[in-house]
């Protein structure tokens, strides 16, 4: 623009009386610019970079230190020397471990590491960390069942066979930081007893399966042998999925022995024996109490006893009790029947600690009115007989005292009702 057309242009401003303004032009100081990182980071844009690549190096980091500690664990898991510490650490690292812990549960040799695996199992299904299917299959690979009864039986068996089933998943902790006997409910029934009640499903109950049963000999028409069969039900109970599975069916099988007889649990009677068993087996009395409740066992519809003496039976004994108790009353005929005391188990290790076992009277079978007609105190014994079928219902017991005990006489209290 030359000087002329620069005058020009400016005589419209300066008639209405408005200059302009004309910036002046300063030289920044050099100093006072950012420069390297600094100037780098003055940028929004580098700044938000800098921080996604931090937040994905740092999370990377993590994820992959995870990744290593788990792939330890999972490789110590399958060495030849493991250890319950080692399977209990990795319910701490996810699903990562979790072939391997199914591995050790189905195969180990030891029980121990058998059920640490399925604790840490158990904790990974209560961090939500197992499907159904894998909660399932927890449940079958570590069912388990115990039959309390003999395989064989005398054919001459009088009274009813006391059966005892006991079920459920052994490793479970209740109260414990993973899935416990508390977070199930079981169902079954017995087939082959040839009772109705013993067909139909029990009522759902959570905790330990038991399952209580009599077979009665007359039942069965043959000797057998003859089929007894678990069925068992589980569901999950307060937990985050809710499922019902059939348990895999148990069989048992018993047999009535027409040769063998009721008398065969009977051991030798001899002096030595007998004394040990005196010694052992004694009536004593309870020392009352007066911030002690007052316990009354009944004789009849009019007299009871008041805090009735009790069985105290010293272990161990040189051979198994199975024994009925009969009750004697100083002055009065006959003998009234007052229970029973079954002690099994006996006899094998005579090395075993002492240990004291007290059995209460009871229930006693009605004493007549006239035998006992006023309160007072009267002095009872205890006599024990053998019996042959309560043995046979105890599968522990292995030989019986064929003989009579006799304890010393107490004293008791006789109340009226």
């Amino acid at each position: 623009m030359t000087p002329g057309s620069r005058i020009v242009a400016t005589l419209p401003v300066a008639a209405t009386g408005q200059i302009p303004i004309r910036k002046s032009r300063r030289r920044s100081d050099p100093s006072a610019v950012p420069r390297g990182w600094s100037r780098w980071l003055g940028e929004p844009r580098n700044t938000v970079f800098l921080v996604l690549a931090s937040a994905l190096f740092l999370g990377g980091g993590r994820k992959l230190l995870q990744w290593w500690r788990a792939r330890a664990i999972v490789e110590r898991l399958g060495e030849p020397n493991l250890t319950v510490e080692a399977i209990d650490a990795a319910s701490g690292h996810g699903r990562a471990p979790l072939m391997e812990l199914f591995r050790i549960l189905t195969t180990a040799e030891t029980e121990s590491l058998r059920w640490a695996a399925g604790r840490a199992l158990a904790v990974l299904w209560a961090q939500d960390n197992l499907i159904v299917e894998e909660e399932k299959a927890l449940l079958l690979r570590g069912f388990t069942t115990t039959w309390q009864a003999r395989r064989r039986y005398p054919r001459q068996i009088q009274g009813a066979i006391p059966i005892t089933v006991s079920y459920g998943i052994p490793f479970l902790i209740e109260g414990g930081v993973g899935v416990g006997p508390e977070h199930l409910e079981w169902s079954h029934r017995i087939m082959g007893t040839r009772r109705a009640a013993h067909e139909s499903f029990t009522s759902w109950k959570a905790g330990v399966g038991l399952a209580k049963f009599d077979l009665i000999p007359g039942d069965f028409d043959t000797n057998g042998p003859h089929r007894l069969v678990l069925q068992t039900r589980v569901r999950t109970h307060k937990l985050t999925d809710a499922w019902e599975l059939d348990l895999p069916q148990i069989p048992f099988h018993i047999e009535f022995d027409s040769i063998l007889t009721p008398e065969a649990l009977f051991t030798l009677a001899d002096a030595s024996r007998e004394a040990a068993l005196a010694r052992a087996v004694q009536l004593e009395s309870i020392e009352t109490n007066e911030s002690n409740a007052v316990e009354y066992l009944p004789l009849n519809e009019e007299f009871a006893f008041r805090n009735a003496p009790q069985l105290r039976v010293m272990t161990p004994l040189p051979c198994d009790l199975a024994h009925t108790v009969e009750i004697e009353i100083e002055g009065v005929s006959g003998r009234f029947p007052g229970g029973a005391v079954v002690v099994s188990g006996q006899g094998a290790t005579p090395e075993s600690p002492a240990e004291v076992r007290r059995f209460p009277l009871g229930p006693i079978e009605a004493v007549p009115h006239d035998v006992i007609d006023r309160p007072g105190t009267r002095r009872v014994r205890a006599i024990l007989k053998a019996d042959p079928d309560r043995g046979w219902g105890d599968p522990e017991i292995r030989s019986i005292w064929p003989g009579t005990l006799e304890t010393a006489w107490v004293n008791v209290e006789v109340a009226r009702r």
